[in-house]
């Protein structure tokens, strides 16, 4: 097993571009797992997506939880919540 992909990495390896990758990743058609602020995919997951065995069968689009979707080891799915980002206001001085 090797170092997981970058969204970049993966982009390269399908032949599209980096932004195609993330929205799959945003869209929950393509588990990923954060770095820090870096997104990472395991070369399994590369491997169930190309074969058809996520991402094709049940769309997640209609998903209302924020977070990312990560498929561990021993196929188990888990969701990271993540706090959703509130609008910045600026302060009049």
């Amino acid at each position: 097993m090797g170092r997981p992909y970058t969204p970049d990495m993966l982009a390269e390896r399908w032949g599209v571009s980096g932004e195609t990758v993330r929205h799959l990743i945003r869209s929950g058609k393509l588990p990923a797992f954060r770095v820090g602020r870096m997104l990472r995919i395991t070369h399994d997951t590369v491997e169930a997506y190309e074969c058809g065995i996520i991402g094709s069968a049940v769309s997640k689009d209609d998903s209302s939880s924020s977070g990312t979707t990560t498929m561990e080891a021993d196929g188990v799915i888990a969701l990271r919540h993540t706090r959703q980002r509130k609008p910045s206001v600026k302060r009049v001085t």
